[in-house]
């Protein structure tokens, strides 16, 4: 039955197509036309997909507000043979899209091609305008608990199982849909007086969780307790948005293929990372679950925003902190009272903001002493004061990056005996300094600060640094904010 049916399976990832659409003279036109990355958490495992010949499933979104609609076309369609029947497309996709979706095509056309959209504006508000060049971008943010943020949720959260490997739908029934903060990318182009200028081109998800900070500490560091006020009336009013201390948590990031590799995901990340930074509430900003492609566009963001502060070049190697022998680290290596100020000023995590830091720190140390010296370089290093110092101050990195990666995989590293352990350390050590040298070389290459591509140069691995030490940000977990990131 498998060869007699092999010309009835088809791709499902080459089956999908999905398009950008506006009306235009004649009819409908696509403005774009891609296929997803993934499929298997729709069609199954082996992204096959049963019973047509010539099969092309074409999911149109009108390019401004994302109202989808759902064309399915095929040559021939297998007849069913006892249990084996053809895949059932409808009752698949119909989880996945809205109601909307499987009206006529008819419907569609006729929908999209109203007068109105001419005033139309994206949900919510405008964040941020962003000139560049001749091109203009919006960001607009808007409440999950607003209704026409989740009519739009409801319409383009498909393209988080497309995109974002592992992905999730975010749980419309949660009774706290307020902690949700959407952000949607916009390219808003000049047009014809009856069309709507603006160019759906991705989204993002943000989360806010309870941060816990301690009332007052005495010198001894003993929380003070207070009494309880107890004076409300239930039930208790629902605010519009939260109004506690907040860990704020990128969630969901995902930028449209056709708008890839043009600095929009910078663009956009950037964005999102100043309306948190400025948010009084919000005391740290994180990540949930990175891939590695998420991982450069943050790590290059990061460094470069945080290159522009006087406190963050001011940070340095002490030369003068001297390593002992079978005794603990120094912990004066870098001030500890400096990293923790500017840290909690940019509200990034300790992870996150650390990495920064050693590859900035990393910057500062010539190449030709990070690399393997040869004897005669190392008898110049001996007449070159200069040379030999930044020698030093290149051992002291390594110490201070080792001591990190110790710490974050002490339960594992414990199990082994002291030999071993060493040697995994320096492995790790090794995985890390080349990943910085990469990672700076592309800092480097930017030519403008905050403007870079959108990690298409990274691994098409998905998943998270395999250098021991990399672990995730902090904080608490959530089923339906179990997520990665595709950009």
């Amino acid at each position: 039955m498998a060869e007699e049916n092999a010309d009835w399976s088809s791709n499902s990832n080459d089956a999908v197509y999905i398009s950008l659409v506006a009306p235009g003279e004649g009819g409908t036109k696509a403005i774009h036309t891609f296929n997803p990355k993934f499929t298997y958490p729709i069609f199954g495992d082996e992204e096959r997909i049963f019973g047509y010949q010539g099969l092309k499933i074409n999911l149109r979104y009108n390019s401004c507000d994302m109202r989808p609609s759902l064309q399915i076309s095929y040559t021939k369609k297998f007849k069913t043979v006892g249990e084996t029947s053809p895949t059932d497309l409808k009752a698949i996709l119909e989880p996945f899209l809205p109601k909307t979706a499987f009206e006529k095509s008819a419907v569609f056309d006729t929908a999209i091609s109203d007068a109105s959209y001419a005033t139309w504006k994206p949900p919510g508000e405008l964040w941020k305008t962003i000139q560049s060049g001749d091109q203009t971008y919006e960001i607009w943010k808007g409440s999950l608990a607003d209704l026409a943020v989740q009519q739009m949720v409801k319409r383009i959260q498909i393209m988080v199982p497309f995109f974002i490997e592992g992905g999730t739908f975010i749980d419309l029934e949660d009774p706290a849909l307020d902690r949700w903060t959407l952000f949607f990318l916009y390219q808003k182009k000049t047009v014809e007086a009856s069309k709507s200028p603006y160019l759906f081109m991705g989204y993002s998800t943000v989360y806010r969780y309870f941060y816990y900070q301690p009332l007052t500490t005495t010198p001894s560091k003993q929380r003070i307790s207070h009494p309880a006020t107890l004076d409300f009336t239930l039930p208790l009013p629902a605010p519009s948005e939260p109004t506690f201390s907040s860990r704020s948590r990128i969630s969901q990031f995902v930028i449209l293929p056709p708008f890839q590799g043009g600095g929009n995901g910078s663009r956009f990340y950037n964005a999102i990372f100043d309306y948190y930074l400025r948010d009084p509430l919000t005391i740290e900003i994180t990540v949930e679950d990175p891939n590695e492609q998420f991982d450069d566009l943050r790590d290059l963001n990061d460094l470069t925003l945080l290159r522009t502060l006087p406190d963050f070049h001011a940070l340095h190697i002490n030369t003068a902190s001297t390593p002992r022998a079978r005794t603990p680290i120094p912990r004066d290596i870098v001030s500890s009272t400096a990293l923790e100020t500017l840290r909690k000023k940019m509200k990034i995590a300790p992870r996150q903001f650390y990495r920064v830091v050693e590859m900035q720190l990393l910057s500062k140390i010539p190449t030709t002493v990070r690399q393997s010296l040869l004897l005669e370089q190392e008898r110049k290093v001996e007449r070159d004061v200069g040379l030999a110092e930044k020698k030093k101050e290149y051992r002291l990195w390594q110490l201070w990056v080792k001591k990190r990666l110790y710490k974050h995989n002490k339960d594992m590293l414990i199990q082994l005996d002291r030999v071993e352990r060493i040697e995994k350390l320096e492995q790790a050590l090794g995985g890390v300094e080349a990943d910085y040298a990469r990672l700076l070389r592309a800092a480097d290459d930017r030519g403008k600060p905050r403007v870079v591509g959108n990690g298409e140069g990274a691994s098409e691995k998905n998943g998270k640094r395999s250098s021991p030490g990399e672990e995730t940000d902090g904080g608490e977990g959530h089923a339906a904010k179990k997520v990665k990131f595709a950009e």
